[in-house]
Parts: structure tokens; sequence; C-alpha cells
């Protein structure tokens, strides 16, 4: 399962932040390299401590390191210098920003995608926000929903959670669905993404009353479906 790291100036910051990802329920290994072990000036980052948290939370599928500021890049490049060769060339550091970034990873690494597949969810993580905002550039990022052919099988429930889908159950339907072979495919009106991918799910911006339906295809198209409707019928276990 590829490790998650996060490189920040701040270790109180950086224990928000695993606090948060925590929440997610994923068996992903999230590791911090935050702050100096300095009192009086705690405020840095520390490449032998990158370095050391890298080495942790590899298992031998890879690494992502996450960062806050332009020094913390620096301590994450010295920390690959410092590194095998073999690990080294394993190891991914991502531009994604910090939080989004971090939480898209963890759910992504612990559904067991790839280097690659945990990176470009932690690269795409700042998505939902933009288009929620009002005269978003980003408003193309969900997919217009096409009408089902034939061979799919669907299910249609109403989303009771009264905060909608946010990033917890949202992280807990990922999960619940990463293990069926089958096709699938999650519509709300006429937008649709991918409902193995938290932050294409989060582009849908589910919220309480919202009617979802989860279009499948392929031989255990039933038991997913039939997974979906006790999900929502168990609010997505929030």
């Amino acid at each position: 399962m590829i490790g998650i790291v996060v490189v920040s100036h701040s270790a109180q910051l950086a224990a928000g932040l695993k606090a948060l990802a925590n929440q997610l329920g994923s068996p992903a290994r999230l590791l911090l390299a935050a702050g100096v072990d300095d009192p009086d000036h705690p405020i840095g980052t520390d490449a032998i401590a990158v370095m050391s948290a890298i080495e942790e939370a590899d298992d031998g599928s890879g690494v992502l390191v996450l960062m806050d500021l332009g020094s913390a890049l620096l301590s994450a490049e010295t920390a690959l210098e410092l590194l095998s060769p073999e690990l080294s060339a394993r190891v991914r550091l991502c531009p994604a920003p910090l939080v989004e970034g971090t939480l898209a990873a963890v759910v992504a690494a612990g559904s067991g995608l790839t280097l690659d597949e945990v990176a470009a969810e932690a690269l795409g993580a700042l998505g939902p926000k933009q288009a929620m905002l009002p005269a978003s550039a980003a408003q193309a990022a969900t997919e217009t929903a096409p009408v089902a052919d034939d061979g799919w099988l669907r299910c249609e429930v109403v989303v009771d959670n009264p905060h909608g889908l946010h990033v917890r159950p949202a992280a807990r339907l990922v999960a619940a669905l990463k293990p069926f072979a089958a096709e699938l495919r999650l519509q709300k009106g006429d937008k649709e993404a991918n409902p193995r991918s938290l932050t294409r799910l989060a582009m849908l911006n589910v919220r309480q009353g919202d009617r979802l339906t989860l279009l499948a295809r392929g031989e255990d198209a039933n038991a997913a479906l039939a997974c979906f409707q006790q999900l929502a019928f168990d609010r997505f276990g929030d």
C-alpha cells in the first residue's frame, strides 16, 4: 500500500491534519515530518526527519510526499538524496494542496491505488473547492451523465445525511465500492462522477435530499448496487 508523508513547518498543523485524516477510516499509513526539535524556534523542517518518515512509510509499494511551504520542498529533496537509490526511485514529491491533497491521497492509498493514481487524486483535490466558488473556471470538472445504455443496472437513493456527502461519508462510499469488479458510474441529475475517486465524487457537491443513481455493469453488479443501497440506508456510516 502506498505510504503518505506530510512535511510541514508546524508540528501542530501536521498533527491537526493527521487527526482529520484519521476520521476517514483509511488503512493507509500517514507519517509526519513536521517542525524542528528546538523549543524556542519550533517552526521549520528537517531533512533527516523527512528521510526517516519516508523509510517508515514505505512497504515497498512507494511513498507520496506532500509539503506546505518552499523550504519544506528543499528538505524533501534533500531527504531523497539521503535515501538509498532503490527507495528514492519509488518516492514522489507532490505539489498538491496540503490539506485537500493529503485527505484525497489517504483515501486513494487506502483503496489500493498505485503511486501514479494516488498522486493524481491528490493533485485533483482542489477541484471540488474551485467548482463550488462563484465564477470558477473549474465547472467542467464533472462529466455530463450520458443516458445509460443496455447492460447497465441501476439503484437510486436519496441522501439523508444532514451535511450531505462531506469527506468522511464520501470516503466510506469510495472504500465500500472499491472491492467490486463491476464498472460503476454515479450520477446526480445530469452530472456524473467516478464513485471510486474521492475528488471526483466531491465534485458532485451532494447535499441532503439529493438523488443519486449508481449504475453498475459486470459480474458483481447486483452486489455493488446492494452495497450502495445499504450504505445509503445507513447514512454512509455518518
